[in-house]
């Protein structure tokens, strides 16, 4: 809360404004620049500033009133702050996104293996005998125990890792001499003899990129359309 001391002059009120406006100024264009998303609120300063503008005005002088131009620059900086202030929060969006912004950042991805969420996937006739799956952990693992599985639910793959680091993992494995058709993968994590909180990850080929109405989309073959925010890794 700003408070004004009834004695205060003008010239006195007129340095608060400038020293407001110049720390202000500052911190919201380092923000900008660093991206760290905590610039000062503009709508604090803003009312800080309008409260000393008023009290300026009344506190002036009658014979030496305030000078047109240097309230006309001190509105002109405010509104400065207000469009770094603004700019800052658009940075810290974009830092905080997946970094595609339109379909043409997606571009190069067609026609490469992404992995995303899921553990369904398909095995065409010229996949190669050498494919790659993974999974997400939300926590370090003891073990992690990965299954390939067909349509019929037989496995077709098995595996058993270590320790396995949060966050997401890769693994290769042989599909040599399968048929094509659908497959699923599925993952068990362990932690201290529990189960924890595993995510699968198939790769799917990129057919196309689009722009929908919650961000870009990528279109997978076999399966469908996903946010460009979902892909996990790009193979």
């Amino acid at each position: 809360m700003t408070t004004i001391p009834s004695t205060a002059g003008a010239a006195d009120i007129g340095q608060q404004i400038s020293a407001i406006l110049a720390g202000a100024g500052a911190a919201t264009a380092a923000t900008a620049a660093s991206g760290s998303g905590k610039a000062p609120s503009a709508g604090e300063t803003e009312d800080r500033f309008l409260k000393l503008l008023v009290a300026q005005m009344r506190n002036q002088d009658p014979l030496n009133p305030l000078d047109n131009a240097q309230v006309t620059t001190q509105l002109a900086q405010i509104s400065t702050v207000q469009g770094i202030e603004e700019l800052n929060r658009t940075v810290a969006k974009l830092a905080g996104g997946s970094g595609i912004n339109s379909p043409i950042d997606a571009i190069a991805m067609i026609g490469r293996e992404v992995l995303s969420e899921g553990g369904r996937f398909a095995v065409s006739d010229d996949s190669p005998a050498t494919l790659t799956a993974g999974f997400e952990l939300a926590q370090a693992a003891d073990a992690v125990q990965v299954q390939i599985v067909n349509a019929s639910g037989e496995t077709v793959y098995g595996n058993v890792l270590g320790p396995t680091a949060p966050g997401t993992q890769m693994f290769q494995w042989s599909a040599a001499g399968l048929p094509a058709g659908s497959y699923e993968l599925k993952v068990q994590a362990l932690v201290g003899g529990e189960v924890a909180v595993a995510t699968p990850l198939a790769a799917a080929r990129v057919l196309g990129v689009s722009q929908g109405s919650d961000g870009v989309r990528i279109e997978l073959s076999g399966r469908g359309s996903i946010l460009a925010s979902s892909i996990k890794a790009v193979l």
